[in-house]
């Protein structure tokens, strides 16, 4: 398939980024008091270090989903992403076996999406997310809401499996007890692509995989820096590599087919970024 015929099918996911354009200048004329990036947005931003009331909090996130079976549209999916996070916790010493002693945040955003079939290689896949959040050394909570869509494109590569992504979602969480919103938008778009030495785990066939990933975000985000300082960030780049196995380990929907880590980096920002899923 030429990329040239890609072009018009996809017509429906470029009017949705042309409706959603506004919402930079909507967002920004709101003037809403940011703080740096909330663990509340760790299903979208990733596994990584965020701030909430004061408090740095590494957050590990899990995107778990299930399937569901129907025989009338297109087949559903439930997201299931759960995300936990640890206060003053040093990822360093994972290695030597160092645990956190209690969990301090967790945030659970089910969700629906389906895919949707535009051409015979291109499937569009929107979502919807409704959740909340706690933050459980303060016992505040929040509400949490996402929507977005995803067009996917593999590419003729063979036994790489090359697969082209791009997304468009929009992310938001609310404090009642705060009274604070925060909101942004983001456009994503990068290439995973798939080795072709693939090994056995345990009668499980896993195949390496590289990818390459941008972000451009409508508005300024601030995250923590390492050198401990916040940056505003518009726009970032993201490289790592992931192990993906042929079929979820776990159970039922609490499985996952993918590990990997990732390096994330722009507008002197950087960070490692450790992934449970499609890193685009």
């Amino acid at each position: 398939m030429k990329l040239h015929s890609l072009i018009p099918n996809s017509a429906l996911f470029y009017f949705i980024i042309l409706l959603l354009l506004p919402l930079r200048g909507l967002l920004a004329e709101r003037g809403i008091d940011t703080e740096p990036a909330n663990y509340a947005f760790s299903n979208y931003l990733g596994s990584g270090l965020y701030r909430t009331s004061g408090q740095e909090a590494t957050v590990f996130n899990m995107p778990f989903s299930y399937q569901l079976e129907n025989e009338v549209g297109p087949p559903l999916r439930v997201r299931l992403p759960v995300s936990v996070g640890f206060f003053d916790f040093d990822v360093s010493g994972l290695p030597e076996g160092v645990v956190p002693e209690s969990i301090d945040t967790v945030s659970f955003v089910p969700g629906i999406e389906f895919d949707y079939a535009i051409s015979e290689n291109v499937t569009v896949t929107p979502y919807f997310d409704l959740g909340l959040a706690r933050n459980l050394s303060t016992g505040t909570d929040t509400a949490i809401y996402s929507s977005g869509i995803s067009l996917y494109y593999p590419l003729e590569g063979g036994d790489y499996d090359p697969l082209w992504v791009s997304r468009m979602y929009y992310a938001g969480h609310y404090t009642d007890a705060t009274q604070k919103r925060e909101e942004y938008a983001a456009f994503q778009t990068g290439i995973d692509i798939g080795l072709s030495h693939k090994f056995d785990v345990a009668g499980i066939s896993i195949q390496p995989t590289i990818f390459a990933t941008t972000y451009w975000y409508f508005v300024a985000l601030e995250f923590d820096s390492p050198s401990g300082r916040d940056v505003s960030v518009s726009n970032s780049y993201e490289l790592g590599f992931t192990l993906k196995s042929d079929q979820g380990i776990g159970y039922s929907f609490l499985s996952l087919d993918r590990i990997g880590v990732g390096y994330r980096f722009g507008d002197n920002f950087y960070a490692w970024h450790l992934l449970f899923d499609l890193p685009i």
